[in-house]
């Protein structure tokens, strides 16, 4: 033990000599600056795409820009063994540096959500400034001590942002001028930095983006004309695609969306893989009713969602082995009113039942405000029995991540009829609640296995 300690304390007096110091390495088949980062400490971790080969990997060393003879370090980096993830220190010219090679099998995404930007009073409104600069405190983790959490799971990975996640209510009502459905406040302040930065960047619709069955008593939520409901959805879905086809060229696949109904509007739930792990987006909710819009005498037609729960179930029966994570803007048990957002139902209960038949309860009238029965044995049991064939599981529940009520929130919803699907539903806060400003969730992924850790943090 006191040799043990009288190591560490000559190697943490020789890790300070060369604090301003730095040897860099000359990697086979790697380019060492976009793989190395140096910490405040003059630790340096290494991180490899997964599968390198660590045997011949450093081929020639220099300190401070300058090459030197591999030999004259010790141990001499060019012919030592290295291992992933084992401190590994190297002397010379009586200074030491640290260096640690892992495996680029960690990745980091972030989720936020209800931005609402520019919005007034009572929606926990962010400035378009604001949110500029929680995009690049988010875009900077890594880099940033202040913005840069640690995780119990892989304490040596220094986490940068992978992919970052808006779950809805992305600005005002129906879009930048709460009606027509542009999004530009939005986009510039979210999009447009993260294509800056090179990082992947994708946002789903919530409730104030494409319209509920109702936003008042008085008032329906999809209306004819240009300022009308359905004009405004129609940009929200066409942003979000646009968005989605910038971004795909950096996923393993094309994305794919979900639809059903021939001939009617379309929420437009969507999936990709990110190394080699299945994100599964829902614009509002999975249910969320297709319909056909309105002429100027006459009202929107709703249909039920069951063709597109039936496309979702398919492809997750194909898609089984996949390590998956899903998210939608509605929570699964946070908020009094939680059961009321997933059966449509404005403030006083009222909602539109959909035209023919449904086997999620979307055409049944007479539904009593918030019913929990109800919305769990139509919509959430059935959706947790899909969501529980996918893989990536983590305690034998689903991992899902949701918006809408503005606090964070943190909650295992259990079918009704099966105890064994479950779904670990995370809710964020909203960037503009002032109990709980700048917050997100930082998540840590592992390739091929889905979410690992979990932690609540601000930006």
């Amino acid at each position: 033990m006191k040799q043990r300690l009288a190591a560490m304390c000559a190697f943490l007096w020789l890790a300070a000599t060369s604090l301003f110091a730095q040897m860099t390495f000359t990697l086979n088949g790697v380019d060492y600056s976009s793989v190395a980062n140096r910490d405040s400490k003059g630790f340096t971790t290494v991180t490899l795409p997964a599968g390198t080969d660590l045997s011949g990997l450093i081929t020639a060393v220099a300190v401070d820009g300058s090459p030197i003879d591999a030999s004259l370090v010790t141990p001499n980096p060019t012919t030592t063994k290295l291992n992933y993830d084992e401190l590994k220190v190297f002397t010379y010219d009586n200074k030491a540096y640290g260096f640690r090679f892992v495996e680029d099998v960690w990745f980091c995404a972030v989720f936020f959500s209800d931005c609402h930007i520019n919005q007034g009073s009572g929606h926990d409104g962010t400035s378009a400034a604001d949110m500029t600069t929680i995009m690049n405190h988010i875009i900077n983790m890594g880099k940033d001590p202040d913005y840069t959490p640690t995780f119990k799971s892989a304490p040596n990975f220094v986490p940068k942002t992978s992919i970052i996640f808006c779950l809805g209510d992305i600005d005002q009502d129906k879009g930048d001028d709460g009606s027509k459905g542009e999004h530009d406040n939005f986009l510039n302040c979210t999009a447009e930095v993260a294509k800056t930065a090179g990082i992947p960047f994708i946002f789903i619709a919530g409730n104030h983006d494409i319209s509920p069955d109702y936003w008042n008593d008085g008032s329906k939520g999809v209306t004819f004309g240009s300022s009308g409901g359905s004009n405004a959805d129609d940009k929200t879905i066409t942003a979000i695609k646009n968005n989605n086809s910038y971004w795909s060229s950096m996923f393993d696949e094309e994305i794919q969306y979900f639809t059903g109904g021939s001939g009617a509007w379309q929420p437009s739930h969507f999936t990709f893989k990110f190394k080699d792990v299945r994100f599964y987006c829902s614009n509002c909710y999975w249910f969320q009713k297709p319909y056909n819009k309105p002429g100027l005498l006459s009202s929107a037609t709703y249909y039920a969602p069951d063709g597109i729960i039936s496309a979702l179930n398919t492809f997750v029966e194909s898609h089984a082995d996949e390590a998956s994570v899903w998210m939608q803007h509605y929570p699964w048990l946070a908020g009094s009113d939680c059961n009321r957002w997933w059966l449509d139902q404005n403030e006083s209960g009222n909602y539109i039942a959909a035209s023919g038949t449904s086997d999620y309860g979307s055409c049944t009238s007479g539904v009593g405000k918030n019913d929990g029965d109800f919305a769990n044995t139509k919509k959430k049991d059935p959706l947790s029995a899909i969501m529980m064939k996918a893989a990536g599981k983590v305690d034998g529940k689903v991992q899902h991540f949701s918006g809408h009520y503005h606090r964070f929130d943190d909650r295992t919803y259990t079918s009704t009829v099966n105890s064994n699907n479950k779904v670990h539903d995370y809710t964020v806060a909203a960037p503009g609640n002032t109990a709980q400003s700048n917050n997100a969730f930082v998540v840590l992924l592992k390739r091929g296995e889905g979410v690992k850790e979990v932690i609540q943090t601000q930006f």
